[in-house]
């Protein structure tokens, strides 16, 4: 394993994401950010989980050339 230098998180609102343990499709409702303790809230139509809590859903494309691009 090794040690990332940093890391960058592109979310939106309406954007689905896979969350809980069946990995269950759930839309971005709302982002919320807190100050005093630096957590990232996602509300999403499954209920509300904290940031890096889900999976993405992996990108499908119309010809296998199309990945690379």
């Amino acid at each position: 394993m090794s040690t990332l230098k940093n890391v960058t998180l592109d979310l939106s609102l309406g954007q689905t994401i896979l969350v809980g343990k069946n990995n269950t499709p759930a839309q971005i409702t709302k982002i919320e950010y807190f100050e005093k303790t630096g957590e990232i809230i996602l509300n999403t139509t499954k209920g509300s989980r904290r940031a890096l809590t889900f999976r993405l859903l992996q990108e499908t494309y119309d010809e296998p050339a199309d990945r690379y691009r």
